[in-house]
């Protein structure tokens, strides 16, 4: 017979029971972590052909919760909700600046595989980045679209980690 406590544990903890919840969480988020290349590459294709969707978001959503859990072998905790969701964030923030990059490297006529070895050519995009409030003017309808599909993307996994993770 089991009490209530070891119920709310669930199955997380019958799967790594050697592992302390600290470690167990910094191994599931460290794996998590690789949505971030992913995701990137993922929008900056979709960008290049003019297409803006929520799935990309949903698809980093759903893959670090997945790598997380993964990683972790446990359910997702406050700690991890928050890390999870700054993962989340972080890609699609710089999801926009790599499909912003590709925009600036065929600008500019280079080949996307010199553009990101190019000291010279990086010094040219992070400069219009910081500087050019015209480049900025130029893509806000497309940032506020992409942002707007994306929160829409992730919307549902994060409320579903946000209701697991106070359990």
């Amino acid at each position: 017979m089991t009490d209530a406590h070891d119920d709310d544990a669930g199955t997380g903890a019958l799967l790594a029971p050697m592992l302390p919840e600290s470690e167990r969480v910094i191994r599931g988020l460290a794996l998590a972590l690789l949505v971030i290349p992913v995701g990137m590459v993922l929008w900056a294709l979709l960008w290049n052909i003019g297409f803006i969707a929520s799935i990309v978001s949903y698809g980093v959503a759903f893959g670090a919760v997945w790598l997380y859990r993964i990683g972790s072998k446990a359910r997702v905790t406050r700690a991890a909700f928050w890390a999870l969701l700054g993962i989340i964030v972080v890609t699609v923030v710089l999801s926009l600046l790599a499909g912003i990059f590709t925009d600036a490297a065929r600008f500019v006529d280079i080949p996307l595989t010199q553009a990101l070895t190019d000291p010279e050519f990086w010094g040219l995009y992070w400069q219009n980045i910081f500087t050019n409030a015209q480049l900025w003017s130029t893509y806000l309808p497309q940032i506020l679209l992409a942002l707007a599909f994306g929160a829409l993307g992730c919307y549902r996994t994060i409320r579903a980690l946000a209701v697991e993770s106070r359990r």
